[in-house]
């Protein structure tokens, strides 16, 4: 009996041994491997080199055109109009900065815009319009002009509308998560953790930055404030303005984003039907315009060429 006892206890102690190994080898490979994710993220700098053959080592854009860019970018807003630059910045944030697009790259591309629109025009008012009337030698180029300078603004605002369309798209199935999670225990900065983790889109990337900013010590309301006037979509200010009286009067923050959830449901059932109820009225000019005149010659053409054939036999 005391030798089957001591059987089973080494056979257990073998088994304790062979899973340290292995959790200890895993360990172990986990940390070299995390080890040299931080090393190929940070490179150790060689003393052994000077500053010069360091930065000679980096890439021409980074050494040469990047400073000239920025020094750049920093002249052209000194020399701009403070209100001009606060509203690109705006518009670019509601764009989600597209492509890492800046507010001096953007002046320098709407400056770029009107000097082709200048060279378009002088080049249909001297030779293309030569010939034509004044008042037509003038209107062209004026319109070419206008056309040039405000391309840059016109994809700006496509960008902006995409991307506030696509929040209003997210926005009903975002809340519902929301409410899901604060309705699980989970607090407000929980919840959009959760949502940050689940969802992707533009709505979850202002979700994740005001999360960070309120992570780095930034008053919630602050942060919320400020996502709302980024993104400068109707229906996230009303969500912002819910959670601030929420929290003024004490309210759920699950009541009260269940509450907004079915006020915006109810608000997109209504403009769906509103869509739908002046979908006739939109139909009408091509039916009109493309559709019908192809009926009338299908359906006339045969009789009109009927009726000009005996007319024509009449006349002999």
């Amino acid at each position: 009996m005391p030798i089957i006892i001591v059987v089973v206890v080494l056979f257990f102690v073998a088994v304790v041994m062979v899973i340290m190994a292995l959790t200890t080898s895993d360990r172990k490979q986990r940390i070299a491997e995390r080890v040299g994710e931080l090393q190929a993220a940070r490179p150790v700098v060689d003393l052994s080199q000077s500053t010069v053959s360091r930065q000679l080592q980096q890439p021409f854009f980074d050494r040469v055109i990047k400073p000239v860019l920025v020094g750049i970018n920093k002249k052209l807003l000194s020399i701009a109009p403070r209100g001009m630059i606060e509203n690109v910045t705006k518009k670019l944030n509601a764009a989600g900065n597209p492509q890492g697009l800046t507010e001096p790259i953007f002046l320098v591309m709407r400056a770029v815009g009107m000097i082709g629109g200048v060279l378009m025009g002088a080049m249909f008012y001297s030779k293309i319009l030569a010939t034509a009337q004044p008042m037509m030698r003038m209107l062209v180029p004026l319109m070419v002009l206008f056309v040039f300078g405000m391309i840059p603004d016109y994809m700006l605002q496509g960008k902006v509308k995409t991307r506030q369309t696509a929040i209003r798209k997210l926005l009903p199935d975002t809340l519902d998560l929301l409410v899901v999670s604060a309705e699980a225990g989970m607090g407000l900065d929980g919840a959009l953790a959760e949502v940050v983790q689940r969802k992707e889109g533009p709505l979850v990337d202002e979700f994740e930055r005001a999360l960070v900013e309120i992570r780095l010590g930034r008053r919630r309301r602050e942060a919320w404030q400020d996502m709302a006037d980024r993104a400068q979509v109707e229906e996230l200010s009303t969500l912002v303005a819910a959670l601030y009286q929420a929290e003024e009067l004490g309210v759920s923050v699950a009541k009260a984003l269940r509450a907004h959830s079915d006020a915006l449901r109810s608000k997109r059932s209504m403009k769906i039907r509103e869509q739908a109820a002046v979908l006739g009225t939109k139909m009408l000019f091509p039916l009109i315009f493309c559709i019908f005149p192809a009926l009338f010659v299908i359906i006339m053409g045969p009789g009109v060429m009927t009726m000009k054939d005996a007319l024509g036999a009449m006349g002999k």
